[in-house]
C-alpha cells in the first residue's frame, strides 16, 4: 500500500513539473511568434520548407533586400531558431550554423556597417535628473510616491521590467540595498541605495502605508493612493515618460555613464547595474566625449 502511495506521489509531482515546463515553453513560443510567422510568410511566398535552409535565405533576404540592423537579425535568428528546434523539432547542423555566423559577418563589410551600431536612449547629466525629480519633494502623498519610484530606479539603474516587479520586502533599507528580480537573467542580483535613496522610501513607505508583500510601483490614483498590482511595462513607461518628460532607460543609462565618469571601474558598474557583459556596456552605454580623450593625448 506505501509504495502504491509513494508511486502515485511521484507520478503527480511529475505531472505538475512537465505542466510548469509546458507553460514556459508556450511562453517562449508566444514571445517568439511574430519573427516566426513573418518568417512561415516569407517561405509560402517563395514556396519553401520551413526549415533551417529556408532561414539561411531569410536572414540573407533580411541583410541584402531589407537592410535591417543587426539587432534585428540576432532576434529573428534567435525567435525563429528556437521555434523550429521546439515546434518542428529539428535540430541546426554545424554546417548550417556556420554560414549563419558568415551571414551576421556581413555587418562588418563597409556597405552594412552602418547597420551595426545599436542606437538607444540617450544618457541625460545625473544632475540635472536629480533636478528634475526633486521637483517632487513635497509633502503630497501622489509626489512622495513619484519621487521615491524615480530615484530608486536612477541609482539602481533598474530596467523597467525590474521596477514593475520590486516588491517592498526586497529592501533592506538598514544596509542601503534592494534584492532586485532580474527577469532576463532568471536570477536576484542585490543593488546598494545611497542614504537619500533610503530616505526618500522610508517615506513612501510610511506615507502609502505599504507592506512588505506589496508591490513597490503598483498602481496609484492621482491622489497617490497606492493599490498593489504589477503593472506592465508600457504602463511604467507611460508614467515615467508623463512625470519627466523622457523614457525610463534613461535613467539606466545616465547612472551607468555617471558612475563611469566618476571613475567606477567596468565591473563596479556591472554590479549595479546588472550586467552580465562587460563588453555591452562598453558597447551601448558608455559614451565618451570628445574631451574625455583630449586629456590623454
Amino acid at each position: 500500500m506505501e509504495e502504491n502511495l509513494f508511486s502515485l506521489e511521484q507520478f503527480k509531482m511529475k505531472q505538475e513539473k512537465d505542466q510548469t515546463l509546458h507553460l514556459m515553453k508556450a511562453k517562449k513560443l508566444e514571445m517568439y511568434e511574430p519573427n516566426f510567422k513573418a518568417f512561415a510568410t516569407f517561405c509560402d511566398q517563395h514556396f519553401l520548407p520551413v526549415d533551417f535552409n529556408s532561414l539561411e535565405l531569410y536572414l540573407h533576404e533580411s541583410i541584402i533586400k531589407e537592410r535591417v540592423r543587426l539587432s534585428t537579425f540576432n532576434r529573428r535568428l534567435a525567435g525563429i531558431k528556437y521555434w523550429l528546434m521546439n515546434e518542428y523539432g529539428l535540430m541546426m547542423t554545424a554546417d548550417q550554423a556556420n554560414q549563419i555566423k558568415l551571414l551576421r559577418q556581413l555587418y562588418n563589410e563597409e556597405e552594412f556597417l552602418r547597420l551595426k551600431p545599436m542606437k538607444g536612449k540617450r544618457a541625460e547629466q545625473q544632475s540635472d535628473v536629480l533636478r528634475l525629480i526633486d521637483r517632487y519633494d513635497t509633502n503630497n502623498k501622489s509626489d512622495i510616491r513619484k519621487r521615491a519610484i524615480c530615484l530608486v530606479n536612477l541609482i539602481t539603474a533598474n530596467r523597467p521590467s525590474e521596477m514593475v516587479r520590486l516588491k517592498v520586502s526586497d529592501f533592506d533599507l538598514e544596509n542601503r540595498t534592494v534584492n532586485v528580480m532580474m527577469k532576463k537573467q532568471g536570477e536576484m542580483k542585490e543593488k546598494r541605495l545611497t542614504l537619500e535613496c533610503v530616505q526618500v522610501v522610508k517615506k513612501y513607505i510610511q506615507e502609502c502605508e505599504l507592506q512588505a508583500d506589496d508591490y513597490f510601483v503598483g498602481a496609484a490614483d492621482k491622489w497617490g493612493n497606492h493599490t498593489s498590482r504589477q503593472i506592465n511595462e508600457i504602463s511604467y513607461n507611460q508614467a515615467i515618460q508623463s512625470w519627466l518628460g523622457f523614457a525610463p532607460y534613461t535613467f539606466r543609462k545616465t547612472q551607468i555613464t555617471s558612475m563611469y565618469q566618476k571613475g567606477a571601474d567596468i565591473p563596479t558598474i556591472a554590479k549595479q547595474s546588472g550586467h552580465k557583459s562587460h563588453q555591452t556596456i562598453m558597447q551601448h552605454y558608455i559614451n565618451l566625449r570628445t574631451d574625455d580623450v583630449d586629456e590623454f593625448l
